[in-house]
């Protein structure tokens, strides 16, 4: 394709379970993993997998707490990247320190305040993508209403 870095979009549906958290959610993300295993083996395979960088979205997170038949859409949620350069093995951003009812980010029902925006992600990954300084407000116009986004070096080796 000669270029230095392409986008690929997958979609895996099915993540709207309530009251099935337990055994269809399992099901669904081993149907990730074993995604993500064989095409990281096909292009370890293919001595590029350095090159590529695999990163989960979605666009909603859990409530901690059940409405009574499962568990609500919320905003927080756990995110990944992963690949060859991708600095592995730790978590970014910041754990709530208190998931309680009372604690500061929680706003009712087990729905916390995420502490870490899309933003901060991004911001790295604009970098690895060769995107300037200059040029990054225009690819996240938002970035300049959070503080520590993270940057190449937080994310890649």
């Amino acid at each position: 394709l000669a270029a230095k870095r392409d986008v690929f979009y997958v979609q895996h549906g099915g993540y709207d379970t309530h009251a099935d958290n337990g055994t269809e959610l399992t099901r669904l993300l081993k149907e990730v993993d074993d995604g993500l295993l064989c095409f990281s083996n096909e292009l370890k395979a293919q001595k590029i997998w350095n090159n590529v960088t695999v990163v989960s979205a979605s666009e909603f997170g859990r409530t901690l707490t059940s409405n009574g038949r499962g568990t609500d859409h919320a905003w927080g949620g756990n995110h990944f990247i992963a690949g060859g350069s991708v600095d592995g093995g730790k978590i970014l951003g910041h754990f709530p320190s208190d998931l309680t009812e009372n604690g500061p980010l929680n706003i009712g029902r087990g729905r916390l305040i995420p502490t870490t925006s899309w933003e901060h992600l991004w911001h790295g990954l604009a970098e690895w993508f060769g995107v300037s300084s200059a040029n990054m407000p225009e690819v996240l116009p938002n970035m300049a209403n959070f503080q520590e986004l993270f940057n190449e070096q937080d994310l890649f080796i």
